[in-house]
């Protein structure tokens, strides 16, 4: 199958991004599969951006064999500069499919509503099937978050995108548990969905050590500073433990960038926080290293009725289970996998208090039993979200979807 994925944020394998789409691509090439993964030149303002040279539609790179191709996408500060940014790489993505072979899918990835509206047009355009991928569910995130009301005219157009999406989809797949409900409500049946997570890369995490002997119990976080991260609660945590004599060995470590940071580290300074310190966004590799460098992991995540009601999957969560360490996952949604694996502690959202508790219950943890918290983490996600055996659904159910009738052909020749 020759199959293209539009990806405003892909990255590459091994880069500091989402990766997912690079690995999937990886193992569908391996499976004798031709992926193309077309993705934005400026993703996000804390982000190292590709650059188009001057005059041309778009930048090819090979990234183990895979074809990424980088289209141009406005840089941007500021929430009207990142809707023309998503503009921009749905128009320019429609100009640059040159001396690529017809596709037979087209995979439009919901990173934002105008990419996947893109990919239904290069679907229609190729007689290829359309593959609708739901990675949040827009505009009700945006609501969620607080970014937008839900009378905005913003929603109003998303939610219009949304609907025209799951009426002209082939297929509609998701990183989310529930999605098979969510679409079901707009009437696609069962066998036209399939729930296809996220993971990790076996090949980045091979068996690691065990933690270090010595030293202050180290718990790390590494992730996007913005939109569900809740580094907020974090730091707000580590304050609630600088007042605690008992809690003083135990350092917390945040590695990533975005739009809060700059905030939250000038709080951490003016507090005297000892036990916090910051780190730069890293590539997939150094942050398999300095993972071993910890005792456990945390991940802290504002309240969503979107993550209540349909799950989340949160690359960075199954990382820290690769790595064999206990995780606090402060967070309420309908899939758990720190709790379904007894892989760690599982706290309330938005609680700075019950965090610190959790940091300091595990830091009182036996190492023994810390260390059986890790292997069960390390199985589970091993058996649930390793995405070499992952890239497999995807090729049956898209082989499945090929096999089958195409949806609305009189609704296509009509758009």
């Amino acid at each position: 199958m020759r199959i293209w994925i539009l990806n405003h944020y892909a990255c590459l394998r091994h880069g500091t991004g989402l990766s997912s789409h690079a690995v999937l691509a990886h193992y569908l090439r391996r499976a004798g599969h031709e992926p193309v993964v077309f993705a934005a030149t400026f993703a996000q303002v804390h982000a190292p951006a590709e650059h188009v040279p001057a005059g041309e539609p778009f930048l090819d790179r090979l990234d183990d064999g895979v074809r990424f191709r980088f289209v141009p996408a406005r840089p941007y500060r500021g929430a009207v500069g990142r809707l023309l940014n998503m503009h921009s790489y749905a128009r320019n993505v429609l100009r640059a499919t040159d001396r690529l072979r017809r596709p037979d899918v087209v995979i439009g990835s919901l990173a934002h509503p105008p990419a996947v509206e893109a990919a239904r047009r290069l679907a229609r355009r190729y007689g290829a099937r359309f593959v609708y991928e739901i990675r949040d569910i827009w505009p009700q995130s945006l609501v969620d978050l607080g970014n937008l009301p839900p009378w905005h005219p913003i929603c109003w157009q998303f939610g219009r995108m949304e609907r025209r999406a799951f009426r002209r989809a082939d297929g509609v797949m998701s990183v989310l548990p529930g999605i098979g409900d969510y679409a079901a409500g707009h009437g696609v049946p069962a066998e036209r969905v399939a729930y296809i997570p996220n993971g990790i890369d076996p090949a980045l995490f091979p068996e690691p050590p065990g933690p270090p002997a010595t030293g202050p119990f180290v718990i790390s976080c590494f992730g996007r500073f913005g939109s569900g991260n809740d580094m907020e609660t974090i730091v707000a945590a580590a304050e609630n433990l600088h007042r605690r004599p008992e809690a003083q060995r135990i350092r917390i470590r945040l590695f990533g960038d975005g739009p809060s940071k700059a905030g939250l580290v000038r709080r951490a300074a003016e507090t005297g926080l000892r036990n916090l310190e910051f780190g730069e966004l890293v590539d997939k590799p150094e942050l398999v290293r300095l993972s071993r460098e910890s005792h456990a992991f945390v991940h802290a995540h504002r309240r969503m009725r979107v993550v209540e009601q349909y799950g989340m999957s949160v690359n960075k969560v199954f990382g820290f289970m690769a790595a064999a360490r206990p995780v606090i996952f402060a967070c309420r949604s309908s899939y758990d996998p720190i709790r379904r694996a007894r892989a760690g502690l599982t706290v309330r959202p938005e609680d700075p208090a019950a965090l610190a508790r959790a940091m300091i219950r595990l830091g009182r943890t036996s190492r023994s039993e810390r260390e059986a918290m890790g292997a069960r983490a390390r199985q589970y996600v091993l058996e649930h979200h390793d995405l070499s055996k992952i890239a497999g659904r995807l090729e049956s159910f898209l082989a499945g979807l090929l096999a089958r009738q195409p949806v609305a052909r009189a609704h296509r020749r009509a758009a």
